[in-house]
């Protein structure tokens, strides 16, 4: 049966990079997910309220979150950016 889910874009894209991580497809995680989830019906949503979408981080940004931390869009340009911001705002006259 087909499904259509609609994720919040940070999630996708981290799933996404899971499965690739994973030599995976988006649909095997998912299909994977809802079992896990369906053998475990005690879990409750404060289990994983503790990490969210929203406060995600990619691995890479690593010693960059000061500035991955001031965009919402985690790519590397937006990253790339934000830095840029900074040392100008930091070598202003």
């Amino acid at each position: 049966m087909k499904a259509t889910i609609e994720f919040d874009d940070a999630l996708y894209r981290r799933l996404k990079i899971e499965a690739a991580k994973r030599g995976r497809t988006v649909r095997d995680l998912v299909a994977e997910g809802v079992h896990r989830v369906l053998e475990s019906p005690d879990a409750t949503p404060e289990d994983t309220a503790n990490e969210t979408a929203s406060t995600w981080r990619p691995a890479w940004i690593g010693a960059l979150a000061e500035y991955g931390d001031q965009v919402a869009e985690h790519s590397l340009s937006a990253v790339r950016e934000s830095i840029d911001r900074h040392h100008a705002e930091r070598h202003r006259p």
